[in-house]
């Protein structure tokens, strides 16, 4: 058992289970979250918790971001690292949370965070078993320093590895793999719209072109919804006018849930993200 104080940021579903994952490889963990509500569900899952960060010497944010306005809303991440620059510049800062691509920099080189690394989560709330906080992770850093710093930190946690060369490539790597599922699910509801317009039985032509070897259509359900795809989709397109297949998946979904979801409109609050462009890109 090591002797590190680690802070979590953020105690949501993730956050709160990273918290309870670490705690039994570091003792002396703690949490911190905004919301009363999120802190008193740690206390009740034999975390320390507060609405007040303490100081640590390795702090994983796990706050949620936005896309909002048209735009990536890095407020919390930007809030975070302001805090843990007061308390302790010189702390090992993880971001588990989904960034907008630049992001990472941008906060160590603002806020004078000497160790930053990104290691996105990929925690699934429906197969905690197979898909929660120990599974294989992409891992970038600031430097090398940093990079031996988080590889010994997640090291100790047993939460397996795979390096690459920069904070903006495992942030990018985050807002791609939902990305990629978000087009799948695009696809066969695009599927389901033509079966529709053209008198076919969407199920029974499904089903035939599942047999091909190379095929696994996914089900077509109630429209993407929840966060996590429809935002991480909208920073990846943002980031060049020519995420043509991007904006074409957006729009599918719009019009799928318009045809057969029971959802007025998807998650996001603005009526459409086909508006985005190149100006949105985070800056480096």
């Amino acid at each position: 058992m090591e002797k590190l104080k680690i802070c979590i940021m953020g105690l949501g579903n993730i956050g709160l289970s990273v918290a309870v994952y670490t705690r039994r490889y570091f003792p002396s963990t703690s949490g911190y979250d905004i919301n009363e509500q999120a802190v008193a569900k740690a206390l009740n899952n034999g975390i320390k918790a507060s609405t007040f960060p303490e100081r640590a010497d390795v702090y994983v944010v796990c706050v949620n971001t936005y896309y909002r306005n048209g735009t990536p809303d890095m407020t919390a991440i930007d809030s975070c690292c302001r805090m843990i620059s007061a308390l302790n510049s010189e702390a090992l800062v993880c971001f588990e949370s989904t960034l907008a691509v630049g992001t990472a920099r941008k906060m160590a080189l603002k806020y004078g965070l000497r160790y930053v690394a990104v290691c996105p989560h990929r925690w699934w709330e429906e197969d905690q078993q197979n898909h929660g906080v120990r599974q294989l992770r992409v891992l970038g850093a600031f430097d090398e320093e940093g990079m031996q710093k988080a590889e010994k930190f997640y090291n100790k946690l047993k939460i397996p590895l795979h390096q690459v060369s920069s904070l903006e490539v495992a942030e990018a790597t985050k807002i791609a793999e939902n990305a990629h599922r978000y087009v799948e699910i695009a696809f066969v509801e695009e599927l389901k719209l033509i079966a529709y317009k053209n008198g076919l039985d969407f199920d029974e032509w499904r089903e035939a072109i599942n047999t091909k070897w190379n095929v696994n259509l996914l089900e077509a359900r109630d429209g993407i919804g929840k966060e996590c795809l429809p935002k991480d989709t909208a920073f990846l397109a943002s980031l060049s006018t020519e995420a043509e297949l991007l904006r074409g998946a957006i729009k599918t979904n719009e019009n799928y849930i318009q045809h057969f979801s029971k959802q007025s409109k998807p998650y996001y609050e603005q009526p459409s993200l086909l508006h985005l462009t190149k100006k949105h890109s985070p800056q480096r």
